[in-house]
Formats: structure tokens, sequence, C-alpha cells
């Protein structure tokens, strides 16, 4: 399960830190409040391919870190296919960096 998404120079959000909890967690605000840019940030950071425009204007890097805790078997295997280790209490920790260059 998600529980802490940390986005940093993601659009016109400059740092933010969200925690999720068990069960629903819903997203609401109005227009322009940034809820596609969490969507978008989590994308990202599952492996999606983004756009270098996602970095907020004036930054040359943007950074999503992701915590995972509770993470079921069935997802351990695959992500031992790719060599990505879980830690001993189940819990992963994800970082991806997005730089304005495109590189």
């Amino acid at each position: 399960m998600l529980k802490t998404l940390v986005i940093e120079n993601i659009a016109v959000i400059k740092k933010a830190q969200i925690e999720f909890t068990g069960g629903l967690n819903v997203l609401t605000g109005e227009t322009g409040a940034g809820k596609s840019i969490v969507v978008d940030s989590i994308n990202a950071i599952l492996g999606e391919r983004t756009s270098r425009e996602l970095v907020r204007a004036g930054s040359d890097n943007a950074f999503v870190n992701a915590y995972f805790e509770d993470i079921n078997d069935d997802v351990k295997l695959k992500l031992n296919e790719y060599d990505i280790p879980v830690e001993e209490d189940g819990s992963l920790l994800l970082n991806r960096k997005i730089s304005s260059g495109g590189k």
C-alpha cells in the first residue's frame, strides 16, 4: 500500500508530502488545485514515461519519492524479477528524478 508520496518541483507544486491511510483515499479540490499532478506523480514513480514539461518552471530537476508498506507476496515476486529489493519488514522506498534537460 502506498503510505507516503513526496513531490518536489512537479508542475506548480514546489514541495508536497501526502500521507495515505488504509481504505479509500479521495483527492478533491478546485480546478488547478493539483489533483492530476498527484496522479501523474504516482504514475511516474511506478515507471510511466514522463515529459520534461512536468518539471516546475525555473527548476533543473523534479523528484518523486514513494514509500510503500505491507507489500504482498505477488508484488514482491514481481519486484524480485527486476532486482528491486523489498525491506525485511515488507516496505519499499522508490525515488525518481526527472530532469528538465530530458535525461
